[in-house]
């Protein structure tokens, strides 16, 4: 394809020179190498020991660390290793009918010595199509330290298959979910000690999927670089436990219309949404509630979390719905809607809801999402009239005032039955019926 690689990069710095940890990102390109990974089955589990070689338990947290103090962050902390893998790309200029036919000629790498490498600042050629272009997607997941010590990551195939999704989006080779399992697995299974203890928060994995090929062109990138960085972290939302959040419903701002790219985890939709951000959480409020880019009167998105609400008149759990394209198929989301339906035996229902719907039949809220879980919400401030001056409050779980607003019993049930899980602490009929969600990872092998 005549792809030139380009040896002298510019260094691109992304965080500041004091910072431990530099998540960038560098074109590491292998001319030469056979690499044939095709799509595999990923098994739902796996044994923690066994075989012929002794493994190991899992290394204990990492010592002289404030885990209570960490939030959803980088925390002022390093970790140890990442994943990097670059692959020409040649096709992917191409539709995206011919770059679905052609899937099987990308070939990312499950090999941990050429691609699980250690954290540091990383290369780009300034003409990327990451950096001019924003072809880029990422992805987030979490590894648990568990109750009978092991670690786990929760439903990574899941965000496998929704980078592929918004890979053929953006025209990227698709990573094929063994590929993509197999390195999270490696990222964890490196950075071990910096899996937090037992309900002090996770691991959390950003895996990136990006175009890395120097391209002055408006046109898709000629290599792609597929990334895995991880941090630990503790709540997304600010406090412990399941404190409400305070939702500013936003009317100026929209977060995603129909026919864009609102579906897909994109890089660029997240930082035309920092302004609305910011500033309702300078108004005092937790996050921004996206609303729809016609009417501006049906809900779509909290900040970068879905939102549910439950209506107890009729046991009923609605969810804005994924037809129009500006809704991310949340894994949490997913995950939430399952058991809602075959556990707690709610009705559950994907369809538009509107402010109006909510304020006069909802009953309890709550955002979701990897990175927050599950956020009740307590109550929902509108903006009745152009100067912005008066303001309404769409309460929740018969709460008179902002001070009385408390996560309600739906959401409750629904955040311990996920998280016990997630934790290994669910009964073992439960933690039998949902094995699949989990994915253990393997303990570092040992010699004998």
């Amino acid at each position: 394809c005549g792809i030139l690689v380009v040896l002298s990069l510019v260094l691109v710095n992304v965080a500041s020179a004091s910072s431990p940890f530099s998540p960038l990102l560098f074109v590491n390109q292998r001319r030469g190498e056979t690499r044939h990974n095709k799509n595999t089955k990923v098994q739902n589990a796996e044994k923690l020991r066994g075989g012929g070689e002794s493994a190991s338990p899992p290394p204990p947290p990492k010592e002289n660390i404030d885990w209570d103090s960490f939030g959803f962050g980088l925390n002022g902390v390093s970790t140890d290793y990442m994943w990097v893998d670059t692959i020409d790309a040649c096709s992917s200029s191409s539709s995206s009918d011919a770059q679905e036919e052609q899937e099987e000629e990308y070939y990312y790498s499950k090999n941990d010595e050429l691609n699980l490498q250690p954290l540091k600042a990383l290369q780009i050629h300034p003409a990327a199509t990451v950096l001019n272009y924003g072809q880029a997607l990422f992805e987030g997941c979490k590894a648990f330290r568990r109750n009978d010590g092991s670690l786990a990551l929760f439903r990574p195939d899941r965000n496998a298959a929704r980078m592929q999704l918004g890979a053929k989006r953006i025209l990227l080779p698709p990573v094929p979910t063994d590929v993509f399992v197999h390195a999270a697995k490696r990222v964890v299974q490196a950075n071990a000690q910096w899996v937090p203890p037992l309900n002090k928060g996770a691991l959390y994995l950003r895996p990136l999927l990006m175009g890395t090929g120097a391209q002055l062109g408006v046109a898709p990138s000629p290599s792609s670089t597929f990334c895995i960085y991880a941090s630990p972290v503790g709540n997304y939302f600010k406090g412990k436990g399941l404190r409400c959040l305070t939702l500013r419903a936003v009317t100026e701002y929209t977060r995603a219309a129909p026919g864009g790219a609102g579906g897909i985890k994109a890089a660029g939709n997240y930082a035309p949404a920092f302004l609305p951000q910011s500033i309702v959480k300078q108004e005092g409020y937790d996050e921004a509630l996206f609303l729809d880019a016609v009417s501006h009167s049906y809900i779509e998105e909290a900040g970068a979390s879905n939102f549910f609400c439950y209506m107890a008149h009729n046991a009923t759990l609605v969810t804005p719905p994924l037809s129009e394209g500006t809704i991310l198929p949340g894994v949490t989301r997913e995950s939430i809607m399952i058991l809602a339906r075959d556990e707690c035996n709610l009705v559950v229902q994907e369809r538009p809801l509107s402010l109006q719907e909510v304020r006069e039949y909802g009953t309890e809220a709550f955002c979701c999402g990897t990175g927050a879980s599950i956020a009740p919400v307590g109550c929902i401030v509108t903006v009745d009239n152009e100067d912005e001056t008066t303001t309404s409050m769409i309460l929740f779980n018969r709460a008179k005032n902002r001070k009385q607003c408390k996560a309600g019993p739906m959401t409750t049930k629904l955040y311990h039955m996920l998280r016990d899980i997630q934790m290994g602490t669910a009964s073992s009929e439960l933690q039998e019926r949902y094995s699949s969600w989990i994915q253990i990872i393997e303990p570092a092998p040992t010699t004998d």
